[in-house]
C-alpha cells in the first residue's frame, strides 16, 4: 500500500494550480498537500482552504511543519529559487524546483553541493514528457534517420516570447537529444538583447549549436504568422531530424490523446531505406511516464529523479550561452 507523502508547496500561484495540483490530484494515494506558504498571505490563505492544507506566511513556519517531506518551490523568478532550496534542504526535506532550476550555473552549483545523504533534487522540466519530444527520442533511440546530422527544435509564440519561461524547456530538450554529446559552438540571435546582463534578453530568439561531432542543433522560439484569407497561416515543424539514413517531421502534439491527429512523416535518404514503424504514440503498449509518478518512486522507493540537478543544470548553462551569444551579436566557443 502507497504511504502518502507528505508535501509543502511555497509558492501558490499559477504552477501551483494549474501545473501541480492536478497532478498531484491525479495521484492521490500518493502525494498529501499538507502545508503551503506565499509571500501573499491571502493568496497562501486562499490556496490551502482549497486543498485543507495549513497555511504559513513564511518559509520558515513550513519548513519547521515535521509533516512537510517533499517542498515544491514553484516561485518566479527563478532567481528567488537557490534559496529556497537551500532552506528546504537544510530542513532535511527533499526538493522539488520549477523551471528553470536557478538564476545560473553558480546557483545551481550551490543546490547540488547542499544535497545531503538520502535526499534528492529535482526540476520540474515537464516538457520532457511531451508525447512529440518522447516520440522523436524514441525515433533517435532506434536510430530511425541513421546518424543525426541536424536536428531541428523550434516553437512558435507571439514577437516578444517568453524567452526563458518557455525556451529553457526548448534548449532542455536539446541537451536531452544531445545524448551526453558537448556543446562546443553557438551563434544565436534574440528579439530584445540585452548587452549589459545578457540572461535578461527577451523576445523571440533562434540559436545553432554544434556538438563535439559536428551534430547541429536548431533551437527556438519564432513570431507565428498568423495568416488571414488571403494568405494561410504557417507554423514551423515541432522537430525535423536529419540523418545519414532520412529526414523524419514531427509535428506539435503534447499530448498523448491529441496523438492521432498529429504528422509524422519520413523519408528515406533511399528507396532501399525501411521505414521508421509505429511512432511511439500509437503503440498499443504505450504507457507514457510522468514526472509526479517518478517522483514519488524516487523518494518511497529509492528510484531515478525524473530529472536529474546535473542535467537541469547543463540546459541552465547551455540558456546562458545563447543568451550571451545573442546579446554579443557573435558565434562563441562553448563547453557545455
Amino acid at each position: 500500500m502507497d504511504v502518502p507523502i507528505g508535501v509543502g508547496i511555497i509558492g501558490c500561484g499559477y504552477a501551483a494550480r494549474h501545473v501541480h495540483l492536478p497532478r498531484l490530484r491525479d495521484h492521490a494515494g500518493k502525494f498529501r498537500i499538507v502545508a503551503c506558504s506565499d509571500m501573499d498571505a491571502a493568496r497562501a490563505d486562499a490556496f490551502s482552504r482549497e486543498v485543507e492544507a495549513t497555511p504559513y506566511h513564511d518559509t520558515q513556519s513550513l519548513l519547521a511543519d515535521d509533516r512537510v517531506e517533499l517542498v515544491l518551490v514553484l516561485t518566479k523568478p527563478p532567481s528567488t529559487h537557490r534559496d529556497l532550496a537551500l532552506a528546504a534542504l537544510a530542513a532535511g526535506c527533499h526538493v522539488v524546483v520549477e523551471k528553470p532550476m536557478a538564476e545560473d550555473v553558480a546557483q545551481c552549483d550551490e543546490m547540488i553541493a547542499a544535497v545531503g545523504a538520502g535526499q534528492i533534487l529535482t526540476v520540474h522540466q515537464n516538457r520532457r514528457w511531451d508525447i512529440d519530444f518522447l516520440t522523436v527520442q524514441d525515433a533517435m533511440g532506434r536510430e530511425c534517420v541513421g546518424t543525426p546530422r541536424l536536428i531541428r527544435n523550434e516553437y512558435t509564440a507571439g514577437y516578444d516570447g517568453s524567452a526563458y519561461d518557455w525556451g529553457i524547456h526548448i534548449v532542455d530538450q536539446a541537451v536531452c537529444l544531445s545524448r551526453g554529446r558537448k556543446f562546443v559552438e553557438v551563434s544565436a540571435t534574440m528579439a530584445k538583447p540585452c548587452v549589459d546582463t545578457p540572461r535578461d534578453s527577451k523576445g523571440f530568439f533562434t540559436a545553432r549549436l554544434r556538438t563535439d561531432d559536428g551534430v547541429l542543433h536548431d533551437v527556438g522560439m519564432l513570431p507565428v504568422v498568423q495568416g488571414n484569407a488571403y494568405r494561410p497561416g504557417m507554423m514551423v515543424p515541432r522537430f525535423v531530424l536529419v540523418g545519414t539514413a532520412g529526414v523524419l517531421i514531427q509535428q506539435w502534439c503534447q499530448r498523448p490523446e491529441d496523438a492521432f491527429g498529429s504528422e509524422v512523416r519520413f523519408e528515406g535518404s533511399t528507396s532501399e531505406t525501411p521505414p521508421p514503424g509505429d511512432p511511439l504514440f500509437v503503440k498499443a503498449e504505450l504507457a507514457v511516464p510522468d514526472f509526479h509518478a517518478r517522483l514519488y518512486a524516487a523518494v518511497r522507493d529509492g528510484g531515478q529523479v525524473p530529472v536529474t540537478a546535473a542535467s537541469a543544470r547543463r540546459s541552465v548553462g547551455l540558456w546562458h550561452a545563447i543568451c550571451e551569444s545573442g546579446a554579443r551579436g557573435c558565434m562563441m566557443a562553448i563547453d557545455v
